[in-house]
C-alpha cells in the first residue's frame, strides 16, 4: 500500500514525518549528530532528511530539513569551530537544509526511471540519492560561505589567526572546497550505509511510501 498515493498526508505519513523530525532534534542534542573536526563539525544530521524524503516524500523532507537548519542555527551562538558565526546566517544554516531535500527527491526519481527495468531500481535510486543528496548537501553550504563571507574570511588571512591550514595553504576559495570534500567524504559514507539500509526497511514493513506524484 502507498500511502501517500492514497491519501497526501495520511495518519502514517504524518506519524513518519513527526518521527523523523524528533530524531533530528535528538541528533542535534547529543554526539550522534556530529562528526567533530578541528575546524568544522560535519554533520549526520542530514540523513534523517534523507531519509524523510525517499520514504515519504519530498515534503516530508523539507519539514525534517526545516528543523536541521533551525537547529544548526540555534547551535551556531554556542558553536567553537572557525565556520560557527557563518551559520549565524539563516542562509547559509536554514537555506541549503531546505532546498537540499528537494534535490534528493530528484536524484531519486531520476534514478528510478532510469533503472526501471532492473530488479535493484528501488536500491539504486536511494543509494544514489543519498551519495548526491549529501554531496549537494554540503557544496551548498560550504558555497554559500564562500560567497557570503569570502571576504570576511580573506581579511582573517592577514592576520592567520584561528585560520585553518587549508585555507591558509589554497586562499578562500579553494580552501573552503577542500574542507568541503574532506568534510563530506565521512558525511557521504555515512548516510550511505545508513539512509538506504533504513528506507528498504521501511518499504518492506509499511509498503512503499515514497510519493508518486
Amino acid at each position: 500500500m502507498n500511502y501517500t498515493q492514497t491519501r497526501k498526508y495520511s495518519l502514517q505519513w504524518m506519524t513518519g514525518t513527526a518521527l523523523m523530525m524528533a530524531v533530528t532534534l535528538v541528533m542535534a542534542s547529543t554526539p550522534l549528530g556530529f562528526i567533530t573536526t578541528p575546524f568544522l563539525t560535519a554533520t549526520t544530521m542530514h540523513i534523517p532528511v534523507i531519509i524523510a524524503t525517499l520514504a515519504l516524500g519530498w515534503e516530508s523532507g523539507v519539514l525534517t530539513g526545516l528543523i536541521f537548519g533551525t537547529q544548526s542555527l540555534i547551535g551556531s551562538f554556542s558553536g567553537t569551530s572557525f565556520f560557527a558565526p557563518f551559520f549565524m546566517n539563516p542562509l547559509v544554516s536554514v537555506l541549503p537544509r531546505i532546498l537540499f531535500p528537494l534535490c534528493v527527491y530528484g536524484i531519486a526519481k531520476a534514478a528510478e526511471h532510469l533503472t526501471r527495468k532492473c530488479k535493484k531500481s528501488r536500491e539504486i535510486s536511494c543509494v544514489s540519492a543519498s551519495i548526491l543528496g549529501t554531496a549537494l548537501h554540503t557544496g551548498m553550504v560550504m558555497g554559500m560561505i564562500a560567497v557570503l563571507d569570502g571576504q570576511k574570511i580573506a581579511e582573517r588571512l592577514v592576520s592567520g589567526v584561528g585560520i585553518p591550514e587549508a585555507i591558509a595553504q589554497h586562499g578562500v576559495a579553494a580552501g573552503i572546497a577542500v574542507m568541503g570534500v574532506t568534510n563530506g567524504i565521512p558525511e557521504i559514507i555515512v548516510a550511505t550505509l545508513i539512509a538506504p539500509v533504513v528506507v528498504i526497511a521501511l518499504d518492506k514493513a509499511f509498503g512503499r511510501m515514497i510519493a508518486r506524484r
